[in-house]
């Protein structure tokens, strides 16, 4: 029996998703890309549907080709977003026993398990080294740099920590955006102006991080229990930039690491809740015996990656997600 699988994204279709799609194609997968705009109930029915994705709506009557969540496989949310509601709709109408859910953090609905301050606890509970993080109001964090208080601004081997410059990190940013650098107090205190109307009107949090001085990061792309391979982030030299991600015009290339290392990225998954990731790993002093993980990103973006490591992620992903029904 074939697996079906779909995928469920908000917004338009990427370019990510298209490729995904024709991958699925190629190799005979039964993969449907289901925008959340299609997501639909009826209270008297007590139904949650999936929409066909027809223009004609008057040809929905006649085919009946309404979908549940239990008329697939598997259900890769490959994006939650502003779309949790969504999410919870489908995953409490599942009856089936056995449709796996990808990721396992969207089982439980909560939006804050998809925000990088989460990571940085649980990440840390788990052993794993982050950034040291202080996390609060946008004047709390400035105040920290202002007058720092003696309970945080050393770490556990009695260092200082929170000297400038320093990292203003909004908790739900991916793909390199909302990362600030700051080099004295009068920069973060534009910084801070700037920021706060997003922080009042729109309800975005963000952290205060330690600056790691780096000759660029590692991007592990991890798919279950497996490390599908490693490239190198590095901001090009002399533009001004000190974030590493390609988005951001950061260069790339392949890349190994060692295996304690590709294992403690499967490590961060796991404790992320994250079944398909990116986890972006530093090193202090450029000391590979000395890491520190950036983050973990869901979905995580494969443009990049592809021109570096010339694997095909597409494919890859789409044989992992038949392969959690085939295990």
């Amino acid at each position: 029996m074939s697996v079906k699988i779909a995928v469920f994204f908000g917004g338009k279709i990427s370019q990510h998703l298209v490729l995904v799609k024709r991958a699925a194609k190629k190799l005979g997968v039964d993969l449907t890309l289901v925008s959340y705009n299609r997501v639909c109930f009826d209270s008297k029915k007590q139904k949650v549907l999936i929409r066909p994705n027809l223009a004609d709506e008057s040809k929905i009557q006649k085919i009946k080709k309404y979908k549940k969540a239990d008329d697939y496989d598997v259900l890769f949310f490959r994006t939650t977003g502003k779309h949790w509601e969504e999410v919870d709709l489908i995953i409490n109408s599942i009856k089936r026993d056995d449709v796996v859910v990808v990721d396992p953090l969207v089982r439980t609905g909560k939006p804050s398990m998809a925000c990088k301050a989460w990571q940085m606890l649980v990440l840390e509970k788990a052993g794993i080294e982050v950034p040291m993080t202080t996390y609060g109001s946008l004047w709390y964090l400035y105040e920290k740099m202002a007058k720092p208080f003696p309970d945080h601004s050393l770490d556990r081997a009695g260092r200082k920590t929170f000297d400038f410059p320093i990292i203003i990190k909004g908790s739900g940013g991916d793909r390199g955006t909302r990362v600030y650098k700051a080099d004295d107090l009068e920069q973060l205190e534009k910084l801070v102006r700037d920021l706060r109307k997003s922080e009042v009107e729109d309800g975005r949090r963000y952290m205060l991080q330690e600056f790691i001085p780096n000759d660029g990061d590692y991007r592990v792309l991890v798919l279950g229990e497996k490390v599908l391979g490693v490239m190198k982030r590095s901001a090009e030299q002399n533009s001004g930039e000190f974030r590493n991600n390609y988005s951001a015009g950061g260069l790339v290339e392949v890349a190994e690491l060692p295996e304690e290392i590709t294992q403690l990225a499967i490590k961060a998954a796991r404790v992320c809740g994250l079944a398909v990731a990116g986890v972006d790993v530093a090193f202090r002093d450029n000391d590979l015996k000395k890491p520190v993980i950036w983050e973990v990103n869901k979905g995580p973006q494969f443009k990049g990656f592809v021109q570096a490591t010339g694997i095909d992620v597409p494919a890859e992903i789409v044989k992992f997600l038949v392969s959690l029904k085939n295990d």
